[in-house]
C-alpha cells in the first residue's frame, strides 16, 4: 500500500488524533530529499509502528543516515525550528515572499514551495488586485484595471528620472502594496507559515516586518524571460494575453524594464536574487536560502537566551 494512503494517527499529549503526514514529507523535501527517496524513507511499516510524533521522527533520523549528511543536518534544523515554534511566541513564522515581474516563473515556484514549507496561507498580489477591482471604480483608478506594464498609460508616480512604465508599476503598487503589508502583518500575528507571490511588491518592503520574512527576487535571463513572456498565452491559457507576437515583444520590453528596476531595488535592500534556468534548480536554491535563514533564527535565539 502507498504510504500516502495510510490513515495516520498519533498520540499527541493524551489524545490520539489524525496526523498530517504531508508536513514531514515537506520537511524532507525542503531538506533536500527527492520525492522518490522520501517514499523510500517514509515507509508504511515505519508509519504503522509509530505511536507518537517523537518515535516517528526518531525513525526518520535513523533512516536519513543512509543519505548525504547535509540532508540529516537540514532535517534536524527544521525539526528544531518547528519544535521551538510550537513552544514559544518568540519564534517567528516563516513568510516566504517571491517577487518578480510578469512571467518570471514566480507563481509556479510559489506552488512548489508551498508544498515544501507546508504553508497554510497563500497570498497572491494578483488576487488582491482582483478584489480591489471589485471595490474600486475603473473611472477613478484605471491604472488598476490593466496589466502592470500598461499602468503608465493611466497614472504614474515616483521620481521623474524613472521610466514611465516603472512609474506606472509604482502607481499600481501604491494602491495594492498597503493591503499586502496589512495581510503580511496579519499572518505574522497568527504565526502561520505563508507564501506570498506577485509583481506588486517592491523588493525590501516587507523584510523589516519580522526576522521570519524571507524576500526572494526571481530573475530569469533576458532570453529566458522573453521566451516565457511570449509563451504565456499558450502555456498559461490567459484570455487577457495577446496572441500577437509583435504586441507581446513590445509588452516584454516594458515588463523587463520593471524587472530591471526590481533588481536594482533588491540589490539596494539586500534581497536575495535567484536566477531561473530550471525550475527545480531554482527551487533547490530557495530551499537552501530558507535553511540558512532558519539557522540564523536559531542562532539568534540561542545568543539571546531564547528571546527574539
Amino acid at each position: 500500500m502507498y504510504v500516502g494512503a495510510v490513515v495516520m494517527k498519533l498520540r499527541l499529549r493524551d489524545e490520539v488524533v489524525p496526523y498530517p503526514l504531508f508536513t514531514l514529507k515537506g520537511r524532507l523535501r525542503l531538506s533536500g530529499l527527492s520525492d522518490h527517496h522520501i517514499s523510500e524513507v517514509l515507509t508504511e511499516s515505519m508509519v504503522e509502528k509509530a505511536e507518537t510524533e517523537k518515535t516517528l521522527i526518531d525513525s526518520l533520523r535513523e533512516s536519513l543516515t543512509s543519505y548525504k549528511s547535509t540532508i540529516l543536518t537540514n532535517f534536524e534544523t527544521l525539526t528544531k525550528y518547528e519544535h521551538l515554534r510550537g513552544r514559544s511566541l518568540n519564534v517567528p513564522s516563516i513568510v516566504l515572499v517571491i517577487e518578480g515581474a510578469s512571467a518570471t516563473g514566480k507563481s509556479m515556484l510559489a506552488l512548489e514551495l508551498m508544498r515544501d514549507l507546508t504553508a497554510t496561507r497563500f497570498i497572491s498580489t494578483d488576487t488582491v488586485r482582483q478584489v480591489l477591482r471589485g471595490m474600486m471604480s475603473e473611472d477613478q483608478h484605471p491604472e488598476l484595471f490593466c496589466h502592470t506594464y500598461q499602468a503608465y498609460l493611466h497614472r504614474q508616480v515616483g521620481t521623474k528620472n524613472l521610466k514611465p512604465v516603472v512609474r506606472g508599476f509604482l502607481a499600481q503598487c501604491e494602491i495594492i502594496s498597503p493591503h499586502i503589508l496589512s495581510l503580511t502583518k496579519r499572518v505574522l500575528t497568527e504565526g502561520a507559515i505563508t507564501v506570498i507571490e506577485g509583481v506588486h511588491i517592491e523588493p525590501g518592503s516587507l523584510q523589516e516586518l519580522s526576522t521570519g520574512v524571507i524576500e526572494v527576487l526571481i530573475n530569469p535571463s533576458s532570453e529566458t524571460h522573453t521566451a516565457m513572456f511570449e509563451s504565456k498565452h499558450n502555456l498559461g491559457k490567459l484570455k487577457t494575453v495577446s496572441e500577437d507576437m509583435n504586441v507581446r515583444r513590445k509588452e516584454f520590453e516594458a515588463t523587463r524594464a520593471i524587472q530591471d528596476y526590481m533588481i536594482t531595488k533588491a540589490k539596494e535592500t539586500d534581497v536575495s536574487i535567484v536566477e531561473l534556468v530550471e525550475y527545480d534548480d531554482t527551487r533547490k536554491s530557495i530551499s537552501t536560502l530558507i535553511i540558512s535563514h532558519v539557522n540564523r533564527l536559531l542562532r539568534a535565539l540561542e545568543e539571546g537566551g531564547g528571546k527574539q
